[in-house]
């Protein structure tokens, strides 16, 4: 009995690899963990917000393991390397692509949420060719700053660092988290994302809101006319419209009302079939 239960146990473990493979990718000598799933050159990218990791996907396992799938978690947070650098948008962005590559993906659908979803639209920025379609999940994109602008963004990014240094910085942080939730979140599912983002190192979680992008800001900003779709519970459809359709024309918005900031956490069927129809509406 103690061998056929050990057995299956194997089993069940190699059944796991084979449809989720961790792996690392190499970023200039960091280390970059992500989980492959399925096969082909077209692969659904899910990318976490802030202070997250790829394990804030779990609810869409029924999407990823019937779709050739990466979950990515970014420099800094989860499995992957820590440095103690600089984390603007353009290097967890080039982190995906380091992903992709390693996964010999060449086409992606990005689905991003919060800090995710800008993320996302830095890839897109720099590698346009390989995006199929975009998925926003509550997070507000915008076009980049022009360089006149960048003093003032400094300034601002400085004063979101010493708002989250230190005792007083944690605090700070933990009642912007507690904000993130609605009547939906569960008590048990609170308790696990605050665990969660407080594991992320203070110097991760602040310089990924404070590191200045030094991507050029061209002028006129780019649009980017390929399917994309912006599911919102915190961010108001009008400002949504005004802020993403230049950017993407084709922007589709969803707006779910009395949902929180973990939404596809919180409604893992409804967020589930909202990514199918959308996949399924653009092949």
């Amino acid at each position: 009995m103690g061998v056929r239960f050990f057995a299956a146990l194997l089993l069940c473990g190699a059944a796991w690899a084979a449809d989720g493979v961790s792996r690392f990718a190499n970023l200039d000598g960091i280390k970059i963990h992500y989980e492959s799933y399925g096969s082909g050159g077209q692969a659904l990218v899910f990318i976490h917000g802030w202070t997250c990791d790829l394990t804030f996907w779990r609810g869409q396992e029924p999407v990823y393991r019937t779709h050739r799938s990466l979950l990515i978690d970014l420099p800094g947070h989860g499995q992957s390397d820590k440095p103690k650098i600089a984390y603007p948008s353009e290097l967890f962005a080039r982190a995906v692509e380091a992903a992709i590559n390693d996964a010999q993906v060449s086409q992606v659908i990005l689905i991003g949420h919060s800090l995710g979803g800008n993320i996302a639209y830095t890839f897109v920025r720099l590698f346009p060719r390989q995006v199929k379609s975009v998925i926003f999940v509550d997070s507000l994109v915008t076009q980049p700053p022009p360089s006149k602008a960048v003093a003032a963004a400094l300034a601002r990014y400085r004063q979101k660092a010493r708002s989250l240094s230190g005792q007083a910085g944690e605090k700070n942080f933990i009642r912007q988290v507690n904000a993130m939730f609605s009547d939906r979140t569960s008590p048990e599912l609170r308790d696990e994302i605050r665990a969660k983002m407080l594991a992320t190192p203070e110097y991760v979680r602040v310089a990924a809101v404070s590191s200045l992008s030094k991507l050029e800001s061209p002028d006129p900003a780019p649009s980017f006319p390929i399917p994309a779709l912006e599911i919102s519970a915190t961010y108001a459809a009008g400002a949504v419209r005004a802020l993403m359709q230049p950017i993407f024309p084709s922007l589709q918005i969803q707006k779910w009302e009395k949902y929180g900031h973990f939404l596809m956490m919180e409604d893992p069927e409804r967020f589930n079939r909202t990514l199918e129809s959308f996949i399924g509406a653009h092949p």
